[in-house]
């Protein structure tokens, strides 16, 4: 493994480029498609460019595009209708597990189209698939959550690329005390679902999955899942790991560290407010795309730095397009239509051109014109290659939110001070295995 992340670091991106044509005519006729979306870059993209994409498909695009929480709580509410009130929804990979039961499969769909599964990233493709082999998700904006650094500061002070946790906690001491006006890193240390997020992802690159899956190659798999492995694993050693790091980082945070999450972390470190940070991939746009960022061209990416004797791993997450069980059958064609297009090799690269800095595709990813406007696309595209992404931090099982909203509440209390470490993982194991039995699990 040390020495595919060293091959990674070297991978070069050639130069090349094809104009294609975006658009389709998925619509004509005046038809309307009703999408539930979130509003991560993809979609915020798609409201950028409603009118010419809704021109040129020949019909009316709805889209309701809503916050992480809020589009959660919206799918649930949609799944108790009799009809849906959308057809299409956007689904991030964990939450299959939860939504499996309300999900159409696509298989049959995909298995009479044009569409071949590998034009896409198989960690991506594979994403999609659950309950014994169906198709219920399309990758539209799957992407890792990776590592980013400043590689002229790290030149700055003769700072290796931060390749384990310990280089991280050494890097961010030293730019903290020495760079004025610089934090020494950004993470999402937010209360509730950023925090919560944030530990089970990190507990992966310390070893260990937050629940007890099988082990495979250099991590865990989720292929399947029996009551033995729902066992949560917050109290024991990869899991106090994760905290203690977590309490190093806060000494070298910047100011409101305790509210930072996705966004926020990523603009501050655009500023120049922190020298590292967490970061999902697509959202490097942020910077890179804006032409008065400290940080613009002056980034380094990583997958997630490792912990002592684990691997350097990122976790795939970001959105899938699927289509609700309880769709009106007469608009379940149109629905599979509108994903092809949507999720087209055309469309993805018009997706770029606006600021969305993802791509499910390689054969979107290696263009150069791609890498040029989003920098960040090739580095992925690498990890890809090296197989330096994964899902299993995490797991697609319906309780995934639980763990998320436990850890995200006792990790907060933990690194605001109000717990300690002990009392903090011990609370979050017992919290957690009642969950888990009272969901019926037993292990």
């Amino acid at each position: 493994m040390k020495n595919i992340l060293n091959q990674f670091t070297l991978v070069s991106i050639s130069v090349f480029f094809i104009v294609t044509n975006a658009f389709g005519d998925v619509l004509s006729g005046g038809k309307k498609i009703r999408i539930l979306g979130i509003g991560d870059p993809v979609f915020q993209v798609m409201q950028k460019i409603l009118p010419e994409m809704e021109k040129a498909a020949g019909g009316t695009i709805e889209l309701d595009v809503r916050g992480f929480d809020p589009l959660r709580q919206q799918v649930l509410l949609n799944s108790k209708n009799k009809e849906s009130d959308y057809d299409l929804i956007a689904v991030d990979l964990p939450q299959f597990g939860e939504y499996t039961p309300f999900l159409s499969d696509m298989s049959d769909y995909v298995d009479g189209s044009t569409m071949d599964p590998s034009d896409f990233y198989q960690v991506a493709w594979a994403g999609g698939i659950h309950d014994g082999g169906k198709i219920l998700g399309i990758p539209l904006q799957p992407h890792p959550e990776i590592f980013a650094y400043r590689k002229d500061i790290f030149a700055k002070y003769g700072l290796a690329a931060p390749k384990s946790t310990d280089d991280v906690i050494n890097a961010a001491k030293i730019i903290h005390e020495n760079e004025e006006g610089m934090a020494g890193i950004c993470w999402n240390a937010g209360r509730g679902t950023p925090l919560g997020q944030a530990f089970i992802m990190t507990q992966g690159a310390f070893g260990q999955a937050s629940i007890d899956l099988d082990r495979s190659g250099d991590g865990f798999t989720f292929a399947t899942i029996a009551d033995s492995n729902m066992r949560p694993m917050v109290d024991t050693p990869s899991g106090r790991a994760t905290a203690q790091y977590f309490l190093d980082l806060m000494k070298y945070s910047p100011d409101g560290i305790l509210n930072m999450a996705w966004d926020e972390r990523v603009r501050v470190f655009s500023q120049g407010g922190c020298g590292m940070t967490y970061i999902w991939s697509g959202r490097s746009a942020i910077y890179e795309n804006d032409p008065d960022s400290k940080a613009r061209g002056k980034v380094g990416y990583l997958p997630h730095p490792h912990g002592p004797g684990a691997y350097n791993m990122s976790t795939l997450g970001g959105w899938y397009l699927s289509i609700p069980k309880n769709i009106d059958p007469e608009r379940a064609d149109l629905a599979w239509s509108v994903i092809e297009w949507l999720t087209s090799k055309d469309m993805l690269q018009e997706y770029t051109k606006h600021g969305n800095c993802v791509s499910p595709r390689p054969d979107v990813s290696q263009e150069p014109s791609v890498q040029k406007q989003c920098p960040v696309i090739g580095w992925v595209d690498a990890m890809a290659q090296f197989d330096l992404l994964a899902g299993w931090q995490r797991p697609p099982v319906p309780e995934i939110q639980g763990i998320v909203d436990t850890m995200g509440v006792e990790m907060h209390d933990m690194i605001s001070g109000g717990k300690s470490l002990d009392d903090a993982i011990k609370t979050s194991q017992k919290k957690l295995e009642r969950m888990m039995k009272k969901a019926g699990y037993s292990f």
